[in-house]
């Protein structure tokens, strides 16, 4: 269903998105933008990228304790359900 908004652009370049759209797009902090034909097209933003999003300090033998101990569990857990 298409919907037609008339929107404000403030002195700096600024609009508001309305509410309801922001909520029926799930629209939180970010939004791309594309330019093309003269025609502008706003999509949510939806990050595909998450190298760098979590922060760890762990050293290559604390990995490879912690993949030890996840392969041990699991092999528990298999050896169980047979």
């Amino acid at each position: 269903m298409k919907k037609e908004y008339l929107l404000s652009v403030d002195e700096k370049g600024r609009i508001v998105i309305p509410k309801e759209v922001r909520e029926e797009l799930n629209i939180t902090s970010k939004v791309k933008l594309i330019v093309e034909d003269g025609k502008i097209e706003l999509l949510p933003y939806i990050k595909k990228n998450y190298r760098g999003l979590f922060k760890a300090s762990l050293k290559p033998e604390d990995i490879d304790e912690i993949l030890k101990e996840a392969l041990e569990e699991r092999s528990k857990k298999w050896l169980k359900d047979i």
